[in-house]
């Protein structure tokens, strides 16, 4: 069995810390480049399909054309 001193856990706390750093730089640089192009596309697509019209008996009627 190894012994642990003070200096190890020192090493390891640092080196913890740096990986939770460039973890949390990694999930913030993919918070800011925004939607994919495949959502973008997915969003668009249906905007196009969906239909919504005002009715006489109920508000409005919302239709996906497809």
């Amino acid at each position: 069995m190894r012994n642990s001193t003070f200096n190890h856990l020192i090493d390891f706390t640092s080196k913890e810390k740096q990986m939770l750093d460039e973890l949390h730089q990694q999930i913030e640089r993919k918070k800011n480049q925004g939607p994919s192009d495949y959502t973008m596309n997915n969003i668009l697509n249906y905007s196009k399909a969906l239909s919504v019209r005002k009715s006489e008996s109920i508000q409005h009627i919302k239709m996906l054309l497809n």
